[in-house]
């Protein structure tokens, strides 16, 4: 009999073991399994739905979910789920938890299990299909040092977790954790093996350039290159009521537009204005919540999230680098670390090519006005030289004028073929003498062009006097005059009125001269992007490629002296300006004359781009 029970009792420790060992053999096939899948996992949501769908398909159950959260908000997301209610799927999305054991889970790092409804009682709300209360595991998903999140796993109808099975869920949630966490490493070496990368290339893009325009091309691709962002626009400009829109990046941008002006008051951008005056960086992980920002500017810009970086180097602000997002997001100290990095790196360059724009044109002006002193002595020289030649050449050409006059009056004398023979030479050399003369004459006036009596002066008043004075002319040669204007309307200006005259009456003569055929010479003038400009455009037959009509004796007509353009260019120099010509064969030519306007600005911003 004893040895009957002792055989019993082996046979009952025997079959226990072997069904431990099953339990076991059978855990550790799951652990396998799980670890096999997750370690080539590299998204944190791939490793949660992978556990979920081991867990079920092994341990034969029907529910699982996850929540993530953080410890400082002590705020649970739902991560992951299976077989749970689309219901309470919706109802967890729209209102957060509510009622429920994971938070004190969350919060404790210690495990729970739900063995009635009073511990949980949406149980029968949770789980798709369920008719009655069921039992649930609570176990906490520990990773970098912290509680992350909690697993939750219902047990099957009628049934409860054992300790067993409690303790290799937390194994489980130990290995899940374990993932994750390689996970989020593998990706934040990623992410920052790809913010070296890009911010080695926009070293590369800007680190030698001193073109604004590819600096904010660099800066905005790197932007939504190395950040989690939908967008990104560069304003330039230090004052927000006055921003330029200098480049845009991402997707297209439902209000702004390259190039135009921005005013930050108008708009109701608060931050932004605090961003550029306070020189700070900002970050919002939700627009409508957070209470610096104009909800409805966030809604009509399409950003749910953004950061908005100053642009600042040394004593000066460029602008401001606004990146956003279309969904909500919390920003991690790491990617504000690259915000503020690019931002800083596109402020130095921006900064490197506003001195090298600063040192270009104080070099260029120093040469200016080296070439002015030059020209100016030059000028004297040949105003001598002028003044001289005028009176050694023009006495000849008046006593050869005199004696031609005495030969015609005697040519009367001539029998009638002789007569009309010798009419003819003398007609010839009184044309000659008289294009000696005007070359003289034209050749004084350019060598005292820097003569100049400054007074206020109407230019848009002295086009329609040239039109007046010559639409007589004009109507002989069969050309039609008109006037138009241009932009915005010219204030009086400092200038020489009977030179500049002189200017428009030599533009608008050289375009009669250009349509011996007849045709159209338009006056156009106003103000355009800061400058006072007049235009004349004639429907001429164009300029030969490849000639500077400014040079000096350089002419187009058969009888041109070559000093009209040349004298045109020097008066117009002398009021500070420039003039430049375009033409298109068989098109006319158009000839602008741009003055400065005194207080005037360019419309665009502090650094060109």
């Amino acid at each position: 009999m004893d040895d009957d029970r002792l055989r019993q009792s082996y046979e009952n420790l025997v079959r226990t073991l072997n069904q431990e060992i099953r339990h076991r053999e059978r855990e550790l096939m799951i652990l396998s399994q799980v670890a096999g899948r997750v370690h080539g996992a590299d998204e944190v949501q791939e490793i949660l739905d992978i556990a979920l769908e081991e867990i079920l398909d092994r341990m034969e159950l029907k529910a699982a979910w996850i929540f993530v959260g953080d410890q400082r908000d002590r705020k649970l997301q739902l991560a992951a789920s299976r077989g749970v209610s689309p219901a309470y799927l919706e109802e967890v999305r729209t209102h957060g938890l509510g009622e429920c054991l994971c938070p004190e889970v969350f919060s404790s790092g210690h495990r729970m299990v739900a063995h009635n409804t009073m511990q949980c009682p949406r149980m029968p709300h949770i789980v798709a299909g369920l008719k009655a209360p069921v039992a649930h595991a609570c176990i906490p998903l520990k990773f970098e040092g912290a509680t992350r999140g909690v697993l939750n796993v219902a047990a099957g109808p009628g049934e409860q977790f054992s300790e067993d099975e409690l303790r290799f869920l937390e194994t489980l949630g130990h290995q899940i954790g374990l993932a994750v966490e390689r996970a989020r490493h593998r990706g934040a070496e990623r992410r920052r093996d790809q913010e070296a990368r890009a911010l080695g290339a926009i070293n590369r893009a800007i680190g030698g350039s001193l073109d604004p325009e590819a600096i904010l091309r660099a800066v905005g691709d790197t932007a939504m290159e190395v950040l989690p962002a939908d967008r990104a626009a560069v304003l330039l400009g230090s004052d927000p009521g006055r921003l330029r829109v200098a480049h845009l990046a991402g997707l297209p941008h439902p209000e702004l537009v390259e190039g135009e002006l921005l005013d930050l008051m108008i708009a109701g951008s608060r931050l932004q204005v605090r961003a550029l005056e306070e020189r700070r960086l900002f970050s919002i992980d939700d627009t409508e919540t957070d209470p610096r920002v104009n909800p409805d500017l966030a809604r009509r810009w399409g950003a749910a999230a953004g950061v908005v970086a100053p642009l600042f180097a040394h004593d000066r602000t460029f602008g401001l680098l606004l990146i956003t997002s279309t969904a909500r997001r919390r920003w991690t100290p790491e990617q504000m670390e690259v915000a503020e990095a690019l931002a800083a790196q596109a402020s130095i360059a921006l900064d490197n090519a506003s001195l090298y724009e600063d040192a270009r044109k104080a070099y260029q002006e120093l040469k200016d006005a080296q070439q002015r002193i030059l020209r100016t002595e030059k000028m004297a020289v040949l105003g001598t030289f002028a003044s001289g030649l005028a009176h050694e050449v023009r006495n000849p050409l008046n006593s050869i004028g005199l004696q031609l006059s005495i030969l015609e009056r005697r040519i009367g004398r001539v029998e009638a073929g002789l007569g009309r023979e010798m009419t003819v030479l003398v007609g010839i050399i009184h044309e000659e003498v008289h294009r000696l003369d005007r070359l003289v004459g034209d050749f004084l006036l350019f060598s005292r062009t820097d003569r100049l009596q400054y007074r206020p002066a109407d230019l848009p008043a002295i086009a329609d006097d040239v039109v007046q004075l010559l639409e007589p002319e004009a109507k002989d040669l069969g050309v039609t005059v008109r006037r138009a204007a241009i932009g915005e309307a010219v204030p009086l200006l400092q200038m020489d009125a009977e030179k500049m005259k002189q200017v428009v009456i030599n533009l608008v003569r050289n375009a009669f001269e250009a349509m011996p055929d007849g045709g159209e010479v338009v006056i156009e003038s106003g103000v355009v992007n800061g400058q006072a400009r007049l235009v004349v455009r004639d429907t001429g037959p164009g300029l030969p490629e490849g000639v500077d009509v400014f040079q000096l004796f350089v002419t187009t007509k058969p009888k041109g002296t070559g000093l009209g353009l040349s004298i045109v260019q020097q008066i117009v120099l002398q009021h500070g300006g420039e003039i430049v010509v375009q033409s298109d064969a068989g098109k006319g030519a158009a000839f602008t004359v741009c003055l400065p306007v005194p207080g005037a600005k360019e419309q665009k911003g502090e650094v060109r781009a």
